[in-house]
């Protein structure tokens, strides 16, 4: 050979490596030298983010997930807790402040909630977090129970009771054999229940999120038709039946405190029901936080709201002595339109329906990532 390797490397000196991000044309530091070759990793990251960010159609956004929230709160608490606490109360003033604390207590939970379902993102809720510490007995025992009994006895009786309702509302136009009404009944409620289960089977963001928010409208036109109706009254009317000595005769013991700060929990209960599907919310670190703590918001507000309207047109002592207290505000302020209040509680069982079989199916799901459900080959 006439030269040797070593003398090749002197006439032609080897390329020098260049660094594939310093001869990026999105450098303000690179050349602007036209090149042949074209950088393609940059433009597939921003695709990646630009697809990132885009929500998924399968999945729940704030809306989707505020609704399921106001909807899974809102239901027969707000006419039944009314006079439980004021009966444990005895007047208006006091039972308004233990609104207020069970409103305290719900956001001091979801604050709680909220840490967990963003720490630890799993669908399931107290299934998800009991496993997380690997308590898996007692987390078993916990999602079998719930699945089991808990949940199916209570779409149970939103069923059942929905059918009961829309019985009511049609009895007032048509003649209903007594011995067919109870058939009825539980045909209404089966068949709602079989339309919304089959609902969910298709995708959550499409479908069952949507229906939810249109139920969820529902709800709160409902609670909006007895705040202006109640409102007017008082401010237009001058009616205070209820107001006019709101703190006379309180009870201030602790035992009936507590047992009035229980029945307005139980007005509140439910708020808890984005941390069965953390999975199937999108960007849920955002999303859920929001929606959770904006839900409980807008359900106190139309609370406190409609306690209002209930004491400026009827006394505590009529409020006391039943539980239908919705009944007795429409009939005494909405003359005929009281013919559509088992209408409207009708509505309000619909969006209860849907997020408990929402939570009862995510028990399910849950228990089957962990390994603990039933296994089909």
């Amino acid at each position: 050979m006439l030269f040797e390797e070593d003398s090749l490397t002197s006439i032609i000196p080897p390329p020098s490596p260049t660094p594939l991000l310093e001869c990026s044309g999105h450098r303000p530091s690179c050349s602007t030298a036209p090149s042949s070759r074209t950088d393609t990793p940059i433009p597939i990251l921003i695709n990646n983010q630009q697809q990132q960010n885009k929500p998924s159609p399968s999945k729940m956004g704030y809306f989707g997930a505020t609704s399921y929230v106001i909807g899974n709160i809102i239901g027969s608490g707000i006419f039944i807790a009314p006079s439980t606490i004021i009966r444990h109360t005895e007047s208006a003033g006091l039972s308004l402040l233990v609104w207020v604390i069970g409103a305290l207590i719900a956001f001091l939970g979801s604050l709680c909630y909220i840490e967990l379902g963003t720490s630890i993102r799993e669908a399931g809720c107290d299934f998800a977090y009991i496993c997380y510490v690997k308590w898996y007995s007692i987390a078993f025992s916990f999602m079998w129970v719930s699945v089991l009994m808990t949940y199916p006895a209570t779409i149970a009786v939103i069923s059942e009771t929905f059918g009961q309702y829309l019985l009511e509302g049609l009895r007032q136009t048509y003649v209903i054999d007594p011995k067919l009404a109870p058939i009825a009944q539980k045909c209404f409620g089966i068949t709602l229940l079989w339309l919304i289960t089959w609902m969910n089977f298709f995708a959550l963001g499409k479908f069952a999120a949507r229906f939810q928010i249109a139920a969820t409208f529902a709800k709160l036109l409902a609670c909006s038709i007895i705040i202006l109706t109640g409102f007017y009254y008082y401010f237009v009317l001058g009616w205070n039946e209820g107001l006019k000595e709101p703190m006379a005769n309180s009870k201030w013991n602790a035992g009936d405190l507590t047992m009035g700060i229980c029945g307005g929990l139980y007005a509140y209960s439910g708020w808890d029901i984005l941390n069965y599907g953390t999975d199937e919310i999108d960007r849920p670190r955002r999303n859920a936080p929001l929606a959770l703590l904006s839900g409980i918001s807008i359900v106190f507000l139309a609370y406190f709201c409609i306690n209002i309207a209930y004491f400026a047109v009827l006394d505590v002592e009529t409020m006391k002595s039943s539980n239908a207290v919705a009944a007795l505000f429409s009939q005494k302020t909405l003359g005929g339109f009281s013919e559509a209040i088992p209408f409207l509680i009708g509505i309000l069982l619909i969006g209860s329906l849907n997020s408990n079989l929402f939570c009862g199916s995510r028990y399910m799901y849950a228990a089957a990532k962990q390994g603990k459900n039933l296994k089909i080959n």
